[in-house]
């Protein structure tokens, strides 16, 4: 009998050491996580963040183009890589909606209510275009010699780390017509993405040609299909 109660009283003792432990693992890795998020510095957190957004397979995107006082674009779409698009809003005070994928763009609003066909074109690539066709192609720098981290803020319920940015741009049409680029870069330090950004440059030409872009992405890596529209023959 004191047997039996010895094995019964050990398999607790064994069950409440097997839970303190795993408790104790569970508060040493939320803590390990939490001081890699505060260590990690605003070139490695930027680096990743970076990295991971530019190779997501999809994600969903709202951006805001302005050139001086004047809103040219505003406009919300899905992308998924490598290069299908599909884009709604204005451009030049204009409803447009663009659909890309393969060697054809449709578009519609822009020149007519009905779809457009333009087939094995470069308007999904061409700099021109690069803003809405490729909202991540804003992030593509030939260096990024100055980085600083401001004060984190909450955006949709999550704490974003803000970073500023003041890269070389590697876009020969930006670096033809503006200068003096300050990004400023929300980033998800858990998923290490970015969430956000603003987009600041200088434009050579005077005031009037001030460039801001507002950009915001989610979405990361969801299941999307972009299909082209029926187009009466």
């Amino acid at each position: 009998m004191v047997g039996t109660r010895w094995v019964a009283i050990n398999t607790r003792l064994l069950a409440g050491l097997i839970a303190v432990i795993c408790i104790i693992f569970a508060v040493y890795r939320g803590a390990g996580s939490f001081l890699a998020g505060i260590c990690i510095s605003p070139e490695e957190l930027f680096a990743a963040a970076l990295e991971n957004t530019l190779n997501s397979n999809s994600c969903s995107f709202s951006m805001r183009v302005k050139l001086g006082d004047a809103v040219i674009s505003d406009v919300q779409g899905k992308r998924v890589a490598p290069d299908s698009v599909h884009i709604t809003g204005t451009m030049q005070d204009m409803p447009v909606e663009f659909i890309h994928t393969g060697n054809k763009t449709y578009i519609k609003g822009y020149w007519s209510e009905s779809w457009s066909i333009l087939e094995d074109n470069k308007m999904a690539v061409a700099e021109l275009f690069v803003t809405e066709f490729n909202p991540l192609g804003n992030f593509n720098f030939k260096d990024v010699p100055a980085i600083k981290a401001l004060k984190s803020e909450e955006i949709n319920g999550k704490k974003l780390k803000l970073l500023e940015l003041r890269p070389i741009v590697q876009n020969s049409l930006m670096e033809l017509n503006y200068d003096d680029f300050i990004y400023r870069v929300w980033i998800d330090p858990q998923e290490q993405v970015i969430r956000k950004a603003r987009i600041e440059a200088r434009g050579k030409h005077g005031k009037k040609n001030k460039l801001e872009i507002s950009l915001e992405l989610w979405d990361f890596n969801k299941q999307f299909k972009i299909k082209p529209p029926t187009v009466p023959h």
